[in-house]
């Protein structure tokens, strides 16, 4: 990482140097013959997207900042600037548009990721253990397994890792995502059903059927809902829904995201939800999305971070096919959310006109994250 960013340095120092042989006010110079420019930050070019006006005051780029120095890219059609953003700081530069004056221009660097959230290490509910499916004694599991064998996608793989994200693969692959259409049943079977006809589906779909592939492959696992810190009046979609499996290896949860084909992981471990959100915040640098697809780090954590800030399971993670009861309850109550110290809890989801009247709330880690029984 280190010897990255020192090749992106000395690139950046050779633009700069070579393209900005003058300054006004004290600030460098870009020339241009055209109003529009590129610019591109994340990896990402947005063509044509700025307009040069030499008769605005001051014309700012904020850049949202993510990694400790973000290269940022401004190109004319004739010229170019570049500079390594931190977030809090700005950087000022004038554009020579023709014979039209000078534009002055500022990149603002702006902190994305701001929400420290704590819990507590003592348990709240410390009688409670969530309910999680057995392969060797579930019926729908063994059908599962029928129609669509995961056993040849894991043999060989000897850690659970390696296992791991082959089913986290495997599922990524079946269909393309579609937030607009949904199953016909929430269960894998009818999704990798209507999957095989050509259908795609939204992000629990995933969820589902990654949980009950890894339990096919042997492991606990579970759906977890995210959800933002504005859940309860956010005015556009407040959650995201992804997968927890553990590891025996480990002994430790694992955060997986079907939709992207994500495994976060810092200094070679794997994260839980929580402990994603902590590793944006604390060393995003550090941080690597293991998959085996072509994932963009950025991209996904600009796209997962709003939503780790409450999280959700079932109680009952097993598939009701298989036993007479009714759903499990603790407290008559299906599901447990964890939600940060000091936090209120959610009780409603204005989005989705839904009242959450079926949850635990805890603030532990220990509730949330107990090694499954």
């Amino acid at each position: 990482m280190k010897k990255l960013l020192l090749a992106l340095v000395g690139i950046i120092c050779l633009l700069s140097c070579n393209t900005n042989t003058k300054t006004y006010k004290g600030f460098p110079v870009v020339k241009a013959n055209d109003t529009l420019a590129d610019i591109e930050f994340g990896n990402r070019l947005f063509k044509g997207v700025w307009k040069i006006d030499p008769k605005a005051p001051i014309d700012t780029i904020k850049v949202p900042c993510i990694q400790t120095k973000d290269p940022f890219f401004f190109r004319t059609d004739i010229d170019s600037i570049s500079f390594l953003v931190e977030g809090g700081k700005s950087y000022d530069f004038y554009v020579k548009l023709k014979d039209s004056g000078y534009a002055h221009t500022i990149i603002q660097g702006e902190f994305t990721h701001l929400d420290t959230i704590a819990f507590t290490p003592k348990r709240s509910y410390p009688n409670m253990a969530i309910k999680y499916s057995n392969k060797e004694t579930s019926s729908y599991l063994k059908t599962l397994a029928e129609k669509y064998p995961i056993v040849s996608t894991v043999e060989g793989k000897k850690s659970d890792i390696e296992k791991i994200l082959s089913v986290l693969n495997w599922t990524n692959s079946r269909w393309k995502h579609n937030g607009n259409v949904s199953p016909s049943k929430s269960d894998a079977i009818t999704i990798l059903n209507e999957a095989k006809e050509g259908k795609g589906f939204p992000c629990f779909a995933y969820g589902i059927v990654l949980k009950s592939q890894l339990e096919n492959a042997g492991f606990k696992a579970r759906t977890i809902y995210l959800k933002s810190k504005d859940v309860e009046d956010r005015k556009s979609s407040p959650g995201h829904v992804a997968t927890e499996v553990y590891s025996d290896e480990l002994q430790k949860w694992i955060f997986l995201d079907g939709q992207f084909n994500v495994m976060p992981v810092l200094n070679t471990i794997p994260l839980n939800a929580v402990e994603l959100q902590d590793a944006i915040n604390k060393d995003y640098d550090g941080l690597v999305m293991s998959s085996l697809g072509e994932v963009s780090k950025r991209e996904y954590v600009e796209f997962v971070y709003d939503y780790l800030y409450h999280f959700d399971v079932s109680l009952d993670q097993r598939h009701l096919d298989d036993t007479n009861e009714k759903n499990y309850t603790v407290l008559d109550k299906g599901n447990l959310m964890l939600v940060p110290k000091g936090s209120k809890n959610p009780t409603k989801i204005d989005f989705w006109k839904a009242t959450l009247d079926d949850y635990l709330y805890t603030n532990s880690l220990e509730d949330f994250y107990a090694k499954p029984v």
